[in-house]
């Protein structure tokens, strides 16, 4: 028996930490837009923001239900709707 737990535990481990990864993983399937956006804020890397036309080089600063706020070196604080997004572009 203490055999078969020597396997099992690091198993069971590895399981309940790839739990989280896998929901990740959902979620960016689900809405791509905000999985680059939420990795630009993890990675603190910059993202080309594009929206109506214009296009704004920035690092996500934080992601919530209807609002990006990022910063640049031009600016301290942006503010961009999440509707009025029509792509974002990854330099990581």
């Amino acid at each position: 028996m203490p055999r078969t737990a020597r396997f099992l535990a690091p198993l069971l481990l590895s399981a309940l930490l790839a739990g989280p990864a896998l929901a990740a993983d959902a979620a960016a399937e689900k809405d791509p837009l905000r999985a680059v956006l939420l990795e630009s804020k993890e990675k603190n890397r910059g993202v080309a923001i594009h929206a109506n036309g214009l296009s704004i080089n920035a690092v996500v600063v934080s992601v919530d239900e209807r609002y990006v706020v990022a910063r640049s070196q031009q600016s301290s604080r942006i503010v961009i709707r999440l509707d009025r997004i029509d792509g974002v572009s990854a330099f990581f």
